[in-house]
């Protein structure tokens, strides 16, 4: 009979265990003393000294100087934090009208940043080695040596195999599987990690956002199109396929329209931004206040919502309520599965004044118990900045 022998504990794993979650609670509670370490992780002081000591020397931590409050007689407390300065990260965002490049480093301070068309009409490999021309370029014009960069997250909408870097299917930016890592990384030398961008974007709010102080989180995003991520005890529920929370591919009718998915009666074929911009040019009522908007030599575009969607035209925003209560009946549907704590809400359309507050009464139709607090919008600046990749590579490179 064949017996097992015991392999033992791999130390260089419990190591590695021990130096990220010194690097996790610091992240999430900030500069902290070895002692107050050791006694939040469950370590020795000796074990947590050792740790910070190599830390240090690597660069990874810096050491802040005496807590305020033990500046008395007796043993110093010596505060510790994250080196936000020790590397930095290269976020690329590919999404359906634009393309987001930036530089920040890990605390998410922006170093450059740069804006492109995304051309759809390019082939995709020939289309990615332009963003690594413009990365490239962007690293040389601003000082920032190749040795500094930790790792580059690549995000996009639609099916991910990040195991594999591959892009599966964007929907209306590529509909054949791109190898992106493969072509970046040859094209760069860095390590890439491509990932969804909802998916990114709520690893973002695990570190730097709601999913600090709460665990269970259902995260949706508006505008141009729609998606969702839910966060279960700290970390992004994948489903079986990877696709868990597509909440704009929730069908309303077998019947309905055409989405760029390519099935019928998706909730995005009918609140994407575009959706509404030609519902909007289609209906048959009188628009009197947009009419002379228009006529003034405006244009409603994705990337003026904010001018278009604010203006107080009756017709006009009746359209816009009817889209925002059948958003709002999807998502009631969506938490009454899963019952998070919180629901965090981003996205352009979100911004838009008044439209925050007409989506929470439209779903206090469906659930008037709702609390006052359950509904937040996200604070982080990565919306602003599209560094949403920059969790992603902490949580691969450096966590």
């Amino acid at each position: 009979m064949m017996t097992m022998r015991y392999q033992g504990i791999n130390l260089g794993n419990v190591k590695i265990s021990n130096r990220s979650s010194i690097l996790r609670l610091l992240n999430n509670y900030g500069a902290m003393s070895r002692k107050d370490i050791a006694e939040a992780v469950g370590l020795t002081a000796a074990s947590v000294t050792l740790i910070c000591t190599e830390l240090l020397e690597e660069g990874v931590i810096v050491e802040l100087g005496e807590a305020e409050e033990e500046k008395r007689a007796g043993r110093r407390k010596i505060l510790v934090d994250i080196n936000h300065a020790y590397k930095n990260v290269i976020t690329i965002a590919i999404e359906a009208d634009d393309t987001y490049i930036s530089v920040t480093d890990i605390g998410g301070q922006v170093k450059c940043h740069n804006e492109i068309s995304t051309d759809k009409t390019m082939e995709p490999e020939k289309f990615l080695k332009f963003i690594c021309d413009e990365s490239k370029r962007m690293l040389w014009e601003n000082d920032i040596l190749k040795d500094s960069i930790l790792g580059v997250a690549v995000t996009v909408p639609g099916k991910v195999d990040r195991s594999k870097g591959v892009s599966l299917n964007t929907y209306n930016i590529w509909t054949a599987p791109v190898p992106v890592a493969q072509v970046m990384t040859k094209e760069l030398g860095f390590p890439i990690i491509v990932e969804n961008n909802l998916k990114a974007y709520a690893q973002s709010e695990i570190y730097f956002g709601k999913g600090k102080e709460e665990g269970n989180l259902f995260l949706l995003k508006w505008g141009p199109g729609v998606g969702a991520a839910i966060i279960v005890d700290q970390h992004i529920y994948q489903g079986a396929n990877g696709m868990a929370a597509e909440i704009g591919h929730m069908t309303e009718g077998v019947d309905g329209r055409l989405c760029n998915c390519g099935r019928r009666g998706c909730l995005e074929a009918y609140i994407s931004t575009h959706a509404i911009i030609n519902d909007i040019k289609a209906a048959k009522i009188p628009m009197p206040i947009l009419k002379e908007w228009l006529d003034a030599g405006n244009e409603m575009r994705y990337n003026n919502t904010a001018k278009w969607a604010s203006l107080r035209d009756e017709g006009l925003q009746n359209i816009i309520k009817e889209k925002v209560c059948k958003l709002a009946h999807n998502v009631r549907n969506a938490i009454s599965l899963i019952d998070p704590d919180r629901v965090v809400l981003l996205g352009y359309m979100f911004e838009v004044p008044g439209l925050y507050d007409i989506f929470i009464d439209c779903y206090k139709n469906y659930d008037d118990a709702v609390g006052e607090d359950f509904f937040v919008k996200s604070q982080l600046s990565v919306g602003q900045n599209h560094t949403e990749g920059l969790a992603v590579v902490l949580e691969e490179l450096f966590f």
